[in-house]
């Protein structure tokens, strides 16, 4: 199956209006629990529109930095290198 095929595949709407994703859909599309959407009305159809997770805040206590709670999954080594870069740049401009 190649990325850019159509996945087809039925579910149903529960009494609390949750719709569960088939894990085919979840997986080529690497979506796990917790994974926040867009939803939009295009005609008669619901698009469902991953959105990325919020960029984790760092934030200096005493010296050091410091995660903020989000209760959002994190990539630490991602996020210190992210300040660490965003520190370079306003360093070069300095």
């Amino acid at each position: 199956m190649n990325p850019g095929d159509a996945t087809a595949a039925s579910t149903t709407l529960d009494s609390t209006g949750r719709v569960v994703l088939p894990r085919e859909v979840r997986r080529r599309l690497g979506l796990a629990a917790g994974t926040r959407f867009t939803v939009e009305i295009v005609a008669d159809r619901i698009e469902l529109t991953p959105t990325a997770p919020p960029e984790p805040a760092l934030v200096r206590k005493s010296g050091r930095l410091v995660l903020a709670k989000t209760g959002e999954p994190l990539d630490a080594v991602q996020a210190v290198r992210a300040e660490r870069d965003a520190l370079a740049g306003r360093a070069r401009r300095a």
